[in-house]
């Protein structure tokens, strides 16, 4: 029982081109997790499958990296708002080992917006629905006005 839509490929792509270099999304990041993050309605959804080489216990993905995931998928919550922020304040729950051959399912919904930012929750479920690990934070609103945006900042659409 998938939590994605069977279509979520084609939904619209929220990965900005301006940020190509990101550790987490950016496409040409060769060292990156390569995310590729869409949107749901209101939601920014996305898929992950763990490399091998991102094993943290034996035949077990790395929880540090489920926290990247989490970061990330906070981050683009507000994406679907036309918001954008950058990360104050994160924390994250691993609720099962995550064996490495299991794709990820990964759902950042936004629940409060202000003038200075938002708070997002942040879920990842196995394909049979079960939950793997969940998080929430706040971020900080990102207004475009630097020369060079900080990590995972990302200009409104």
């Amino acid at each position: 029982m998938s939590t994605l839509p069977d279509n979520f490929t084609e939904l619209p792509l929220l990965n900005p081109p301006e940020f190509p270099h990101c550790f987490v999304c950016g496409p040409d990041n060769a060292d990156g997790l390569g995310l590729r993050i869409y949107r749901d309605d209101t939601d920014a959804i996305a898929r992950y499958v763990p490399q091998s080489h991102q094993e943290g216990y034996p035949a077990r993905f790395h929880g540090g990296l489920v926290g990247l995931l989490v970061d990330e998928m906070l981050v683009y919550a507000g994406a679907p708002h036309g918001v954008w922020g950058m990360t104050a304040k994160v924390r994250y729950w691993l609720r099962r080992p995550i064996p490495m051959d299991t794709p990820l399912e990964l759902r950042g919904r936004l629940t409060q917006r202000s003038d200075r930012g938002f708070r997002a929750v942040v879920s990842i479920h196995t394909p049979d629905g079960q939950l793997a690990a969940e998080g929430e934070g706040m971020c900080v609103a990102w207004t475009g006005t630097t020369a060079t945006p900080p990590h995972g900042a990302i200009p409104a659409p």
